[in-house]
Parts: structure tokens; sequence; C-alpha cells
């Protein structure tokens, strides 16, 4: 098949033979053989014009660390009386294709980060990668294996010592099952995307693969509603994000990761249960009940939630929800063993007023001419909040009510999505809590990252096995 003008090919041999090698160290243990197939870059079908080659970025992108969070969707063969060669080939050109023609409008996922204050849109590309693996999907999917599904995700190199500048924007991986299904990883630079921008490229992508009529446009009004902070120090190696990164988060041992899947009807009963004094959210309930739970293990140690809100909507006039860029503000709830009760419905009423605080007064100062000394001053006192070593500290991101289940390229709705930065084998890590819609039922899967011995005795809690199943087959 003839190449694309706009699908550049890597020279990778070398790349794809690594890959490979190092895959197959792992397949005696792991038992299923991934190989790397192509690597390239996706460019824009359509060059970006000139005047757009600079995207500033916003006050809140500034303090957005390079890092990448990957999600990974499954999918069914659609058409099994097909050959599979020939659906993988149909749906590889189909996706290059659909993704360079939706890149003009979403030309800075196809640059690269340029420094602290802005994207280069230079139409280098989205890093893309397709793989061949040598297993059936629903066979992998009837009891997922962590280490496998971080195989599904683009490999970043990360260079020590090395300036921000250079970072892509935007990674694919296009996972080949045997049996003609799919797993499609897209990973993001948290330096321009959020979950909401996250779902914005997903949606928008799907939708030019599946040619729908009704076209998704992205919204760039972030850096100019919230302008950028140039009176912030600024340094090619010491990144803005460090000033909002204490050491007292991160957390020196063994780590174990956890899928907490918690079916419609309990979240209902678990709903009523935390409403009990006000009435919260299915997600603050949740996290009311995992907060409660972990506490409970920890000898009651004070400890601090913290919880980033989408202003998109709580913005005076609401911004598009198409809206590119950390459109988010963090706020955090305390639990104190001394003057907090230890149920799940008082934690739930921290929670909510926690996020009820981030209102349309806090986002509006933030809007005004001096807003980002109010910012740097938000900065300084949540510095002060997470460097006590005392406390335990729990990180928390919601995907949940984003659409996550409903991403159609034309072959029909996931039959899971998944968390794909899991790795247990680091001895640095944080406490974690990341929440996404189930794709089966309308019920809430939670990945959970806690020290290991904790985690042992948190799975075995009654009232959390109460609501929520432990790594449940997603079928």
């Amino acid at each position: 098949m003839e190449k694309h003008p706009n699908f550049m090919q890597v020279q990778a041999n070398p790349l794809i033979e690594s890959f490979n090698n190092f895959y197959k160290k792992t397949e005696e243990k792991d038992a299923i053989n991934i190989d790397m197939v192509s690597r390239e870059h996706i460019k824009p079908a359509s060059p970006t014009p000139e005047h757009l080659r600079y995207h500033k970025l916003s006050m809140f992108d500034q303090t957005q660390s390079s890092i990448y969070h990957p999600f990974t969707f499954f999918y069914q063969n659609c058409n099994p009386k097909k050959k599979v060669e020939e659906t993988i080939r149909e749906q590889s050109k189909y996706l290059k294709q659909s993704l360079s023609d939706m890149l003009t409008r979403f030309y800075p996922f196809a640059g690269k980060v340029g420094s602290e204050l802005h994207i280069e849109c230079n139409d280098d590309g989205v890093y893309y990668i397709e793989t061949r693996v040598d297993e059936c999907l629903m066979t992998v999917l009837e009891k997922p294996d962590k280490k496998f599904l971080q195989r599904l995700a683009p490999v970043v190199v990360s260079v020590p010592n090395q300036p921000l500048s250079g970072s892509y924007i935007s990674m694919v991986q296009i996972n080949f099952f045997n049996c003609g299904g799919v797993a499609i990883t897209v990973q993001h630079n948290h330096k321009l995307v959020d979950g909401g921008s996250f779902m914005i490229f997903l949606k928008a992508w799907a939708a030019m693969d599946r040619k729908d009529p009704n076209q998704i446009y992205p919204s760039f009004v972030s850096s100019s509603t919230f302008p950028q902070n140039t009176q912030l120090p600024s340094s090619p190696y010491i990144p803005l994000w460090c000033l909002t990164m204490s050491p007292a988060l991160l957390k020196l041992g063994k780590c174990s990761c956890k899928r907490f899947v918690f079916e419609p009807l309990a979240l209902r009963e678990l709903k009523a249960k935390a409403s009990k004094h006000q009435p919260v959210s299915r997600i603050t309930a949740v996290l009311a009940l995992l907060w409660k739970c972990v506490t409970t293990e920890t000898q009651s140690k004070p400890s601090i939630l913290h919880v980033p809100v989408n202003i998109r909507s709580r913005c005076s006039p609401p911004l598009p929800e198409s809206a590119v860029g950390n459109n988010l503000l963090g706020t955090y709830a305390k639990f104190d063993p001394d003057t907090s009760d230890l149920d799940v419905a008082s934690m739930a009423g921290k929670l909510r007023n926690a996020i009820s605080s981030v209102d349309s007064n806090m986002i509006e100062e933030l809007k005004r001419e001096k807003g980002h000394i109010r910012f740097v001053e938000s900065m300084r006192s949540s510095m002060e909040t997470f460097s006590d070593y005392k406390r335990e500290y729990y990180l928390t991101t919601s995907m949940c009510n984003s659409g996550t289940n409903e991403v159609d390229f034309g072959w029909g709705k996931p039959v899971w999505s998944s968390y794909g930065n899991i790795n247990e084998d680091i001895p640095l890590f944080m406490n974690r809590v990341i929440l996404m819609d189930s794709c089966s039922n309308g019920g809430i899967e939670v990945w959970v990252t806690l020290e290991e011995h904790v985690m042992d005795v948190v799975t075995c809690n009654p009232e959390l096995l109460s609501f929520a199943k432990v790594d449940p087959s997603p079928l």
C-alpha cells in the first residue's frame, strides 16, 4: 500500500528489534507475545498555518508536569466473517487517515513542548506505534494481567538532566489481536492535556473515523481566559511543577495496585449511606468509602485527600466543554483523628464541602489582573499543606461521566477500558485513586495504588467488600 504523505515512517528498525527482543525475554513469564510492526509519526493532513505555530500555555498549564497518563480501550472484532488480516489492514488504514485529518483541527497535539510557556505546533506528528498481539482479546480480558496492560502503551524514554522542551504532546499505540480485536492506547502530555481535553481528542478522532456528520471541534480559549504568568520563575532544568510537588507525597517501598468495581445497585446503596448528612454524588461516595477504609487500616493517621475539579462549567460564563488545556483547580479534604468522625457520611461531607469551595467567585479572582498573585499564594499554601510527613496523602483523578465507555470508532462501544500506568515494580510511588465508568453496566471501576501491606488489609475490609468486588473479570 502506498504510504500517505502525512504518515512519516520512523527509521526504527533497531528500535523495533529492541522492542521485540525485550518482550521476547518476558514472553515466557507473561505467556503473551507482542511484536511491534511499525512506528511512525502521523502528521496533520494540512500544514498548520504560521500564525498558529506558537500555542501559548495557560497559567494552569504552566505548573503541570510533563507526564503521561495512558488509557486503553478494548474493542471486539465487529465483523468476524471477514478475514482477520483484511480487517486489520482496513482498520490500520482508516485509523491513520482519520487521525491525520482530525489533527488539522487539533494541531497542538501534533507538536511538542517548546517551553514552560508554549507548545511548538511544528507538525512533527503524533508518535504512533502498531503491534500484533499473539492472543485472542476475550481470552486476555477473562483475567487481565497488569504487566500485560502496561505493554499495550507506548514506551516513553526519559532522559535524565534534559530540559522539558521536545516532549511529545500525543502518543498512540494500536494493538491488533490475532482474533481481529483491537486495543487502542492513547496518552497525552499533561503539560497541555487534562482529562477533559483527553476525551475531546478521543471523541473527535472516533467521530472522524466513523465518518459521523457531527464532527467535534476543539476550543483554545483557556490560555486567553487564564493568561500565563511570565513572572513565575522558569528554568528548562527546574520546571515549575517542582514547586507544586512535595517530597512528602512520595513513598518509598513496595506498592500494590488493585481494581475495585462498584456495581450500580451497590452504588445506589453506598450513595444513600454517604448522603446521610447532605446529598453527595456517587463519585464522592466511592472516594469517601475508600478514604475511610484506608484510614482505618493506617491506624487513623491524619490524612489529606486531593481532588482536581473541572472548572469548565464552574466559570462565569462557562468555558466550552471542548476547551483544551488544564482547566482544573485542585482542592482537598482533611481527616484529623482528634476532630473528625471516621465514618463514610462524615468523610463524604468533607469532600463535598471541599469541592463546593471551587466556585465561580474563586475562579473569577484568578481571571482578574492580579489573579496570578492569588494563584501563586494558593500554590504556596498547598505546598505547606502537603509537606507534613506525619500525614498520609491520597491523590485522586476521575474520568467518570466523560464518556470513556462510549468511544465508538465505528466498531461499537468498547467492551472494556483501563488505566495503563500500573507499575508495581517501581520503589518510589504515590497513593493514587483513579475512577472510570464501567463499560458494561453503569458502574464505577477504581484503580487504587497503595503500600503493599496496607493494600493487603484494605482488600479484606468487610465494609468495602460489601459494596465492591476486587479485580473481577471485565467480561
